[in-house]
This record gives structure tokens, C-alpha cells and sequence, in this order.
């Protein structure tokens, strides 16, 4: 009896010190790993070694953590496409650059999150609704940088397109390699997304490097 008082209490300690983010965490984790159906109060109260009783210190019930996850992703999982291009500067090579090494790197963005979202929406309106909002946002934020290469209006929204269909692609059909090689193959898919003017804009506007003394 002693030992049950004992994990009792160790069991009461852990919940009063979990706050409403850890939970987030672990359900995003659940999300991620085994899809929506995962995400369960008591699935994650064992996986974070409390009580189920403790979730409701922080959440009204299980929709509602739902809602605050799809809230999460919306937020957490968008934000670092706009940082990127923020802290690039004024140049839209630049920018482009940026936004690619964070799909590269998944420096902030997480493209296993995305995924299990977009598998969500597929049984719910509203998440559907959500990612539907999420991905003209970033949709404009790439058709923003192709406008700034000097293409209209029209045919930077299809290249923004074009750029982000190809990268969610690149996610749903769960394609493995490796990043440098990745990295090797960037140039040539620049041709085909950036168009020929730019990169030869971009070639001319970039110093050329001397050459090493031998």
C-alpha cells in the first residue's frame, strides 16, 4: 500500500507540473505518429505518466484539444515560412532560397506535421477548411517573391502554385533522400520553377568568384 501511496503521489506531482504546451506536444506527437484517432485522453495521459483526471486542468475536453492542436499547427507550422522570408531581405533569390532550406532542413517547419493534418482533413470539414486557409496563405506568400522577379500577376500565382504543389507532392508520396542529395538536385529543379530569365538575371547580378591562385 505504501508503494500505490508512493506512484500516487509521483503520478500527482507529474500532472501539476505538466502545463497546457506539454500536452500540446504530445498530442501533436500522437497526430503525427498514429493519425487523429491517437489523439485520446487516456492514450496520452499513459504516454505522459499521469492521471486522465489531470488533462482537464488545462482542456474543456477532447474537442477542445483538437481544436487547440489544429490552432498549433495552423500557427507554429506557417510561421517559420514567413520568418524565413522576413529575415532573407529584399532580394527574392534570396528569399526563395530561404524558404527552400527551411523545406531542406525543416528548420521550424515540419513536413511529417503537415502531413498528418492534411490526413485529418480528410475526415473533417473544418480541419479541411483550415488547411485549405493555410495553404492560400502561403500560396501567396510564394507568388509575393515570384511578383518581386518581375512576373505578373497571373503568372506568379501559377509558378507560386506550381512551387507548392510540387513540394506537397514531394511529401504525400513520401519520396527518401537524403539532403545533400536534395541539395545536388536544387539547380535543376530552380530551372523548372524559377524560369530561365531569372536565373540568368540572377548569374549576372552575382560577382563572379576569382579564381584560386594555384
Amino acid at each position: 500500500m505504501a508503494s500505490d501511496r508512493r506512484s500516487a503521489a509521483r503520478r500527482a506531482g507529474a500532472a501539476a507540473s505538466l502545463d497546457r504546451a506539454q500536452w500540446l506536444d504530445a498530442a501533436r506527437a500522437a497526430l503525427v505518429e498514429g493519425g487523429v484517432e491517437r489523439v485520446k485522453v487516456d492514450v496520452l495521459a499513459k504516454t505522459l505518466g499521469v492521471t486522465g483526471g489531470s488533462f482537464y486542468w488545462h482542456f474543456r475536453g477532447r474537442q477542445d484539444l483538437l481544436d487547440a492542436l489544429l490552432e498549433h499547427w495552423r500557427t507554429a507550422n506557417t510561421a517559420p515560412w514567413f520568418e524565413a522570408v522576413a529575415d532573407a531581405g529584399d532580394d527574392p533569390y534570396d528569399q526563395f532560397e530561404a524558404i527552400v532550406a527551411m523545406w531542406i532542413d525543416e528548420a521550424g517547419f515540419s513536413p511529417a506535421y503537415d502531413s498528418a493534418v492534411r490526413d485529418w482533413a480528410r475526415t473533417s470539414p473544418a480541419v479541411e477548411a483550415a488547411v485549405r486557409e493555410v495553404d492560400e496563405r502561403r500560396i501567396g506568400l510564394l507568388a509575393g517573391v515570384f511578383r518581386r522577379f518581375g512576373y505578373d500577376r497571373r503568372r506568379a500565382f501559377v509558378r507560386a502554385r506550381v512551387t507548392y504543389f510540387h513540394q506537397v507532392g514531394y511529401y504525400a508520396l513520401r519520396i527518401v533522400e537524403t539532403r545533400a542529395q536534395r541539395r545536388r538536385l536544387k539547380p535543376l529543379y530552380y530551372e523548372s520553377l524559377l524560369g530561365a530569365d531569372v536565373l540568368r538575371r540572377h548569374a549576372q547580378a552575382t560577382p563572379r568568384r576569382a579564381p584560386r591562385a594555384r
